[in-house]
């Protein structure tokens, strides 16, 4: 075992306090164990069996003399060691003895995971009775994680009777938190990577709740310079109890040559303008035609996001999954920019529903949760009502929003609301400058999250803005309000 700076003056504390000499298989202890102050454990404050919270659970035990800790012992849940250091969120020690009462040992306990057992040890030459020359005789102590109950609200469960339980547990988190905290996000950029994430942190010491992948280079992955079956981006998120989205810019043939052709560099999510340019005339209504090359192509791009959707609920990751964005475009303007909106809002509902089908009770996939991004616009809400695909297909509605200032975006939060009749949750599923959090919550846009979109190549330019106006000073002022939860406060969900 490594002795650490830390530990070795933890131990001249205790060395200190208690007289203790060095000795090994060689020489026998100037002290023997049977000293005339023995320390005795009083009382501890979690139970035998008891059933804790997820997070923010504080072990105290007390015992009948002021202690001293030994650096070379330790305290550990199912086997692994809690660690010493300052936890960040209260900067105090996680192990450590409380500093109004020295007969107190205080230890943090990390998060814990819904219904999992538990095993806390405190070992038998951790605790030393100041001035004593005794060890308090170790301590364990078995508990469970508090199962993830039944949130009752007005929301809707997930779509998918089938659902796994980390996507259940990742909706019913989202439940529980719903006006009360916004969890933070961030897309990646297009190579399938947290790079831009981790510029975010390196500005404000935070990791994001959740990262956004895009499958805009499907037709490349495994042929080229990218492939999306290498999920290690996500799982990594994962495993640190981040949450985990995907979303996609469904690029497909300019036409049929480039289909024949597989010439990659004429494929485009993008409406080909009428002038000319670059962009696709590919047909959203004869690919919903059995027979076609437009159906043959959309089905086998399907079938490739399956697979990959496949392994990463074969690893228990659930996927906040959100296709078919910005459909309509925009009402007010120019109209639908991507193919899947091209034919307007019956032809996309066609599309969402066969996607819902063929991924979910063709392939099986029950990881998904499955978000809408709606087109809101300010006296089109009615055209935004009946675009909707329905709230038996939908799990959340996200819209998409790059205003000017940072305000709440209440009015939007409102339609949103009321298009899901109150039933399903609202996100913030695009965003450039961020809305601030503390205005949201005093406002009543209760967003469940926001998604940052991506600078190009932040991380390696590691500017102090990015391309939307968020400084580094704005940053810090969002990932440390008491409204955001970040993934270091995201408990496990597995």
């Amino acid at each position: 075992m490594k002795i650490t700076s830390k530990a070795i003056y933890m131990l001249g504390l205790a060395v200190a306090a208690t007289g203790f000499v060095a000795c090994d298989d060689d020489h026998d202890m100037d002290w023997n164990e049977n000293a005339p102050v023995l320390v005795n454990l009083l009382s501890c404050s979690v139970a035998e069996g008891a059933e804790l919270p997820l997070t923010g659970n504080v072990v105290e035990l007390t015992y009948d003399t002021p202690i001293a800790l030994n650096a070379l012992d330790v305290v550990s849940l199912n086997g692994v060691t809690i660690s010493a250091k300052a936890d960040p969120a209260t900067e105090l020690d996680s192990v450590r003895v409380d500093a109004e009462d020295a007969t107190k040992l205080k230890v943090m306990l990390p998060a814990l995971a819904a219904g999992k057992s538990y095993t806390f040890v405190v070992g038998d030459r951790l605790v030393a009775g100041r001035g004593s020359k005794t060890f308090a005789k170790g301590t364990t102590v078995n508990f469970t994680g508090k199962a993830t109950a039944p949130v009752q609200t007005a929301f809707e469960a997930l779509v998918n009777p089938n659902a796994t339980v980390q996507a259940k547990n990742v909706h019913n988190f989202l439940i529980e938190n719903h006006g009360k905290k916004i969890l933070s996000g961030a897309m990646a950029n297009v190579n399938n990577n947290n790079d831009f994430a981790g510029w975010i942190k390196t500005k404000t010491g935070k990791d994001v709740a959740i990262t956004g992948y895009d499958f805009i280079h499907l037709p490349e992955s495994g042929e080229n310079w990218i492939d999306y079956t290498d999920i290690t981006p996500a799982e990594t998120q994962w495993n640190a109890n981040g949450l985990v989205s995907y979303m996609w810019h469904w690029r497909v043939p300019a036409d049929e040559q480039a289909y024949n052709d597989k010439d990659y560099k004429r494929y485009d999510s993008k409406i080909k303008p009428e002038g000319g340019g670059s962009g696709t005339n590919f047909d959203i209504e004869k690919a919903l035609t059995e027979g076609t090359w437009e159906n043959k192509c959309i089905m086998d791009d399907i079938d490739k996001v399956a697979g990959i959707l496949k392994l990463l609920q074969d690893k228990n990751i659930p996927v906040i999954w959100r296709p078919l964005h910005e459909a309509a475009g925009s009402y007010k303007y120019d109209g639908a920019w991507f193919w899947w909106g091209a034919k307007g809002g019956e032809a996309t509902k066609k599309l969402w529903i066969l996607l819902y089908d063929r991924l979910v009770n063709h392939h099986g996939l029950n990881n998904l949760i499955w978000v809408w991004t709606a087109q809101c616009e300010e006296g089109y809400y009615d055209r935004m009502t009946a675009d909707y695909p329905g709230n038996q297909y939908v799990d959340v509605i996200g819209t998409d929003i790059y205003a000017k200032d940072d305000n709440s975006q209440k009015a939007a939060y409102t339609e949103l609301l009321n298009l899901g009749e109150g039933k399903k949750l609202v996100a913030i599923s695009e965003t450039g400058l961020i809305q601030n959090p503390d205005n949201c919550i005093a406002d009543g846009a209760k967003w469940s999250w926001f998604n940052l979109w991506y600078t190009y190549n932040q991380h390696e330019s590691n500017g102090d803005e990015d391309g939307f106006g968020n400084t580094t000073q704005s940053l810090n002022t969002v990932f440390a309000s008491a409204y955001v939860i970040n993934r270091d406060q995201m408990p496990s969900l597995k």
